[in-house]
């Protein structure tokens, strides 16, 4: 998927299921051998929802964290907290579904190595839905059902990233 053209880069997608390995993973994540965002599909409505965090962590001229995927974990959360939107939005060990979201220039073309590592059998992103928990996103956004009734959820959760910087919840 193409971000905005000014980023000149690709953003890469990829649901694994059945992960049996997610300690290690988690393990090899914290110490940088990964370049890459792993989150809980648990929390993702839509892969446009990561695509928006990934812009806004690109186009941002400065990082709030160390790099640019732990910054897109951030940016998914409605919390400026750091340490917070890590945990919440990142792996944990007994995950066993996880997204994988990597970032490319339109000029390199590279499959990352590392996605062998992890032992689980990859899904199609359109497969998505069936890790959604909803409750737990209105939750974690604070998106009531009174607003839930008149907007799409998915429209809550992209203005809540956008604005995150001027308005915290």
């Amino acid at each position: 998927m193409d971000l905005d053209p000014e980023t000149n880069t690709k953003l890469s997608i990829k649901l694994f299921t059945q992960v049996k390995n997610a300690k290690e993973i988690k393990e090899q994540l914290i110490q940088g051998e990964f370049k890459c965002s792993m989150i809980k599909p648990s929390l993702i409505l839509d892969p446009f929802q990561i695509a928006v965090a990934a812009n806004k962590a690109l186009l941002n001229e400065k990082l709030t964290t160390k790099t640019v995927y732990t910054e897109i974990l951030f940016n998914l959360s409605p919390t400026k907290n750091i340490s917070k939107s890590l945990q919440t939005f990142g792996i944990d060990e007994k995950d066993d579904a996880l997204l994988v979201v990597t970032l490319c220039k339109d000029t390199e073309n590279e499959e990352a190595d590392f996605l062998k590592q992890i032992d689980a059998v990859e899904a199609p992103i359109e497969k998505l839905s069936d890790y959604t928990d909803i409750n737990l996103i209105k939750k974690i956004y604070k998106i009531n059902d009174k607003e839930s009734s008149v907007t799409p959820i998915l429209d809550s959760i992209v203005s809540r990233i956008a604005t995150k910087d001027f308005l915290s919840l």
